[in-house]
């Protein structure tokens, strides 16, 4: 009989002070809205908590410590996007691909490319012109912003 070798995740929720897995570990999660998911491990090294939904890059010089994205980060730096909170200086899993929650700047198109944008690891639908390699994914349905921030983000290329 084959030997499955995929790791999978039973609680993507779970934080604690020490590694949850190893660094750069990537483990897969069958969320009941989102589908099939992967999450990466990733140590909040802000100096205080991270909330849910928001996109978070590695930290200079790090393959697990992360802090909120900025406006722009190159798809190469970012981490993921939470989907619960990360309290500072703990091990946690981000969503790194599949389809998750994301918190958006403004309002978002349907179909959009979207980026981060501003310093608060926000998304957003920027023109891409110029800025491709900044493009985490799309967002298949809009945002409307003033009346829910949040919106469904379908990642790519950040595994």
């Amino acid at each position: 009989m084959p030997y499955d070798s995929k790791a999978y995740l039973s609680t993507p929720s779970s934080t604690s002070t020490e590694a949850l897995g190893v660094v750069g570990e990537i483990r897969e999660y069958i969320d009941a809205t989102y589908g099939k998911q992967f999450y990466r491990l990733v140590k909040n090294a802000t100096g205080s908590d991270i909330v849910a939904n928001l996109a978070v890059v590695y930290a200079s010089g790090s393959s697990v410590n992360c802090a909120l994205s900025g406006d722009e980060a190159a798809a190469a730096t970012v981490a993921g996007i939470t989907q619960n909170i990360i309290p500072d200086t703990h091990y946690a899993w981000v969503c790194c691909g599949g389809a998750c929650k994301g918190k958006a700047a403004a309002d978002v198109a349907a179909n959009a490319l979207v980026t981060t944008d501003g310093s608060a690891g926000l998304l957003d639908d920027n023109s891409t012109s110029g800025i491709e390699h900044c493009i985490i994914g799309v967002c298949p349905t809009a945002i409307t912003f003033a009346t829910e921030p949040t919106g469904t983000i379908r990642l790519r290329g950040l595994m």
